[in-house]
């Protein structure tokens, strides 16, 4: 009797020879969806990563009226494409203002184009007739890639029903949808799946279709940027709209250059620095066989896959994996792992996830003082010119247009921003706020990064770890299955060269987390421990108190504002021999007190001035004020 390892590296070995031969340019179908809900979310990016697969597929001789493309309202020549304006020069001096919230991010609309091709509405019918038209194209043997860039929501009660947005209010495709299309075409078309929308990886299965015992029969795979609880790096507002970023983008770049998908994915798990976790459907079988294997023994999954894990690495089978994960940890700046296990991953995604908690708290300190700063400064201009501050009434602004908000937003920065800067007290204050709030939110999305990057570890481990046991205790069936999957995976084309391209610059490795730490650990907030809110006007008045004064509401045990004997009901007039100037002063100068240093508070407790020597000190995770 065949020994199973033998028998799963014979069953590998066909499936890897069998795939060698790029697909045929007249047996390959392609299917583009970019449903972009409406024209304020359907952003440029998408259209941008169509463009760059039709030009691929262009390179592949793919011909034209093999390419099917749904993209928002088709052909219809209204505006329905979303393109950000850059932000003008002094934004950051109108961050957390109202005024701000309307006047940057400006967006301007444009019609989707997409030269040689006709674009079709990406609507729940359009689909239902591009199946019917498919079904009749497609033989036997063909090859139909169905590629994705767009919105994409979650059922966290059932990942069959995870969803890609289509074009227009409550217009949506979910797995159980595309499945039965799917479903309708011919039994010996493989469907390979390309996608990158948000919680992408509840489309891995898919690969259910035309199942044989439970067991996947090879007629669909795919590719996707993150699993199915996880949002894809589109859904982060440090890219919307932007273009050559994200899973889409980084896949076809690494594929442009040999055209083998397999090898794509391969290149884009070291190289993406983003928050996406890409895997494929392979990946995602082996995981429910672990899963399936945990439960059978009624053992933990985690604990069963580590005892797994621990015979696999015990063999030389799997150094190259190994090596793997330690290329993982050097790109994104992680310790390499000592034991290759998941409890080693979860302990270490434990601690990365509350040192991002805690760079999300400092961060929002800042921005909550940056905003009130701002709002100060503002307030002192609109008070001093009152043109402007009609200008810029809320009910005014929200009349205006896109471009006219721009404009106006710009002519304002030209007068604000020269008189902030010849400022020499508030200045040098502003600037750290925006240094302190841009450089925490860098390194929070770097901590998401590396996040990311464990997630991709134990993928890897998984496939190890699924790998080994199909080798000692896998059925023949789940072996064949595995085999199958693996063998629709490898989808190669043959790519015409460029004339003069050359093979993108590596992008170089993340910084240490060390250096991430102490740099976070160097720009906490400072920290007093009060509530205080503005005195009510009428008792302003009455007691003769500046506008700017604050009333202390409440203060935190043991905080060294209770330290210095701070009490409810104190009124606060500045700090350090400085009077505040407006009630939204008070914030930023907590932040910015030094950390450790003896800090001098004007207050009055009834009738009595006095003067409060505090020590600020690092603001924990938790706090604001």
């Amino acid at each position: 009797m065949m020994r199973p390892l033998l028998l799963v590296s014979l069953v590998l070995a066909a499936a890897s020879a069998s795939a060698a031969e790029p697909v045929a340019p007249q047996r390959l179908h392609v299917l583009m969806i970019n449903g972009g809900g409406d024209r304020e979310n359907n952003f440029a990016s998408h259209l941008s990563h169509l463009r760059q697969l039709a030009d691929l597929l262009e390179r592949a001789h793919v011909p034209r009226d093999h390419v099917f493309i749904l993209a928002s309202d088709g052909s219809n020549p209204a505006p329905d494409l979303a393109v950000r304006e850059p932000e003008p020069e002094g934004t950051w001096l109108l961050e957390g203002t109202a005024v701000g919230e309307l006047l940057h991010h400006t967006t301007t609309f444009e019609n989707s184009i997409l030269a040689g091709h006709s674009l079709r509405p990406a609507t729940r019918a359009e689909l239902r007739r591009t199946f019917v038209e498919l079904k009749t194209r497609l033989q036997p043997g063909d090859t139909l890639l169905v590629f994705v860039t767009d919105h994409g929501t979650a059922n966290p009660r059932d990942a069959l029903d995870n969803r890609i947005s289509l074009w227009g209010a409550h217009e949506s495709l979910s797995v159980r949808d595309l499945r039965a299309l799917l479903a309708r075409l011919p039994a010996q078309v493989r469907v390979v799946t390309l996608m990158s929308q948000c919680f992408s990886g509840g489309f891995a299965y898919l690969y259910d279709l035309h199942a044989r015992g439970q067991l996947p029969s090879g007629a669909a795979c795919g590719y996707f940027s993150s699993t199915a609880d996880r949002p894809a790096y589109g859904c982060y507002p440090e890219v919307r709209g932007a273009e050559a970023v994200g899973h889409a983008f980084e896949f076809l770049q690494a594929f442009s250059q040999d055209g083998r998908f397999s090898g794509a994915h391969a290149r884009v798990v070291l190289s993406d620095q983003s928050p996406d976790v890409p895997l494929r459907s392979s990946e995602v079988f082996f995981d429910e066989i672990l899963l399936r294997a945990a439960r059978a023994q009624r053992a933990d999954e985690s604990k069963f896959v580590d005892e797994v894990l621990g015979k696999a690495w015990a063999g030389k089978g799997f150094a190259s994996e190994r090596d793997r994960a330690d290329r993982l940890a050097d790109e994104f700046g992680l310790p390499r792992l000592r034991a290759y296990t998941l409890a080693e991953i979860n302990q270490r995604g434990d601690e990365l996830a509350a040192f991002l908690d805690e760079l999300e708290a400092h961060a929002k300190a800042w921005a909550t003082a940056l905003g009130d700063l701002n709002q100060a400064r503002l307030d002192g201009f609109l008070a001093a010119r009152p043109a402007w501050a009609a200008r810029l009434a809320l009910p005014a602004l929200r009349k205006l247009g896109p471009a006219e908000r721009r404009s106006l937003g710009v002519e304002l920065l030209r007068e604000f921003v020269p008189l902030t800067e010849a400022d020499s007290q508030q200045s040098p204050r502003l600037q750290r706020l925006i240094e302190a709030t841009a450089g925490l939110d860098e390194i929070a999305y770097r901590a998401e990064v590396r996040l990311a990057a464990l997630l991709r570890m134990r993928t890897l481990l998984l496939d190890v770890a699924g790998r080994f046991y199909l080798q000692t205790q896998g059925k023949p069936k789940e072996v064949a299955a595995a085999a199958a999957l693996e063998k629709c995976e490898a989808l190669d084309l043959a790519l015409a060269p460029v004339a003069g391209s050359a093979r993108p610059t590596p992008k170089p490795a993340l910084a240490a987390l060390d250096r991430d730490r102490q740099a976070a650990a160097r720009a906490q907030p400072a920290w007093l421990g009060f509530v205080f809110a503005p005195v009510a006007p009428a008792r302003r008045k009455r007691l003769g108190l500046p506008e700017a004064a604050v009333r202390v509401v409440s203060v935190v045990a043991n905080s060294p504002a209770s330290r210095a004997s701070m009490r409810p009901g104190d009124i606060l007039f500045g700090a350090a021999g400085e009077p505040f100037t407006r009630q939204n002063s008070v914030r930023p100068a907590v932040v910015l007190a030094a950390i450790g240093a003896e800090w001098p508070l004007d207050l009055q407790r009834g009738s009595t001035r006095l003067v409060l020597r505090v020590r600020p000190e690092p603001a924990p995770p938790k706090e604001r004020d």
